[in-house]
């Protein structure tokens, strides 16, 4: 079982790399490599020194045949007490990097230049654990060896007290739910995992480098290979690493599966607007060539009045439709040709107060009897280009009232706009109890021209015109919606310092 979870660890960390290249996905990759490496000259150091019942050899290495193997691999005792030296103490190190990454906290955020400072103690372990550093100092004495365990031990338990801590506080401290989900998933995993660590951090370097030695060191036994060790303590350690080992991959499997699938779905995603691209031109002279029928349609109108009696009613009917219909495809195009010229955005600091009133200004003249409420922080300010990201936020709106009309809410319908401050993040988010959608329709909302509406109305750009302009603002635009309850988009920016 344990040679399975070390094989998938090494697979996650590749996995974790491939999946989104930043430093999240860095560090917690080192955390998988680093206990994959512990682990490996643990398992094989527990090969050659035997002692141990034939269930628990089942247990670690799947067959006895598998053990027997390990056992006679060609490696000297310094390398291998060296293997898990390396990863014993850069375990820690990518632990307490994380918690790091994660920490919102003043003193952790306006220090972060500095988290280069965590590798001093792990570093300086490493090279006292050299084999021949480690002889020369232990050759003073037992005691000197002693003191070297212990201060080790030490900053290892403070080292992993103190990330787990400062993951749980920021974990705590998070009040939107979609950055709370992605924590307490990374919590779980990097709670699992470091508790699998836990169980075999015991496994000092200096046993191994002592192999041959009868030193006190080996009088006091280590827990999973005492020939004393009850059954009861067995069961123990065994449902011990299986919690571990499968909580570990149940939840390192959802994080990367959720970080593929979101880069897959943007791929996907621009090469459907690469091909849409490409077609554009042939779109609008289409659209065109529907004017040019309209107009030919007024002159067919024009005709009427040479008539003796025309008939009056019916060419009244005719004009209102047919300018109706040339206004509505003239709004589209000009939808489009903005849409294409979304690389133009100038950002400069604006007031989220201009911003969002602006937006509630288009959004009232278009609807003034609409249900808003608006709710934001004085003085806070974003870096935007305020009319573009205005009319973002606007077509998020029109799109709640239209969700709220279509679920027949009357009065009881409402949108509220508001603002807030999350972790690096400045939220603008649209709330409505509209209609909803449906988990299928959440995947192709962004799509160009995708559209759950009237097609002969609405030709889908909105949304992705929406995700284009909040990503020029190197931002991200979220949603969560549920069928009958409403529907909630985040659009999520850099806070701005000035």
């Amino acid at each position: 079982m344990l040679i399975v979870f070390l094989i998938f660890l090494v697979v996650v960390s590749v996995l974790l790399l491939l999946s989104s290249r930043n430093k999240e996905t860095f560090y917690l990759a080192g955390m998988c490599l680093s206990l994959a490496v512990m682990l490996t000259g643990i398992l094989i150091f527990i090969a050659k020194k035997g002692g141990i019942s034939k269930e628990l050899s089942q247990f670690f290495f799947l067959s006895i045949s598998n053990k027997t193997k390990i056992q006679y691999m060609l490696i000297l005792v310094d390398q291998l007490g060296y293997i898990i030296a390396i990863g014993r103490y850069l375990f820690p190190v990518f632990l307490m990097l994380t918690a790091l990454n994660y920490s919102m906290l003043p003193v952790i955020r306006n220090n972060h230049k500095k988290s280069w400072l965590t590798f001093i103690i792990p570093v300086t372990t490493l090279i006292v654990y050299y084999p021949k550093v480690f002889r020369m100092l232990v050759s003073y004495g037992s005691k000197a060896q002693t003191i070297i365990i212990s201060i080790t031990n030490y900053w290892i338990v403070a080292y992993v007290a103190i990330a787990v801590l400062l993951l749980l506080i920021e974990t705590y401290s998070i009040s939107m739910w979609y950055f709370r989900k992605r924590m307490i998933l990374i919590d779980i995993f990097i709670v699992s995992i470091a508790g699998l660590y836990l169980l075999y951090v015991g496994q000092d370097p200096a046993q191994v480098y002592q192999f041959y030695a009868d030193d006190y060191i080996w009088k006091q036994g280590i827990y999973y290979m005492r020939a004393t060790l009850s059954i009861p303590a067995y069961i123990v350690i065994l449902i011990a690493n299986l919690i571990c080992a499968v909580v570990g991959i149940a939840s390192v499997t959802i994080y990367t599966q959720v970080n593929f699938e979101a880069n897959r779905e943007e791929v996907i995603r621009q090469r459907k607007f690469n091909t849409i691209s490409a077609g554009t031109s042939v779109f609008i002279h289409s659209i065109k060539n529907q004017l040019l029928a309209n107009r030919v349609i007024y002159k067919r109108i024009g005709s009427i009045y040479q008539e003796d009696k025309p008939d009056m009613d019916k060419v009244k009917e005719y004009t209102d439709a047919l300018q109706i219909n040339n206004e509505f495809m003239l709004s589209r195009m000009n939808d489009l040709y903005r849409f294409v010229k979304t690389n133009s955005v100038h950002l400069i600091p604006v007031s989220i107060k201009e911003l969002l009133e602006s937006a509630r200004e288009m959004y009232l003249r278009k609807y003034p009897e609409g249900q808003l409420e608006v709710q934001y922080s004085q003085g806070t300010m974003v870096l935007a280009d305020i009319n573009h990201l205005c009319e973002a936020i606007y077509n998020l709106m029109i799109n709640a009232q239209e969700a709220i009309n279509d679920a027949n809410k009357g009065n009881e319908g409402g949108i509220i706009l508001c603002c807030y401050n999350v972790r690096l993040y400045t939220v603008i988010e649209v709330v409505d109890n509209g209609i909803g959608m449906s988990k299928s329709t959440l995947k192709k909302i962004y799509d160009p021209f995708y559209s759950s509406k009237n097609s002969n109305f609405n030709w889908g750009m909105g949304l992705h015109y929406v995700r284009e302009i909040v990503k020029e603002h190197f931002g991200t635009l979220r949603c969560e919606s549920k069928i009958g309850e409403g529907s909630r988009f985040y659009v999520l920016l850099p806070k701005y310092k000035e």
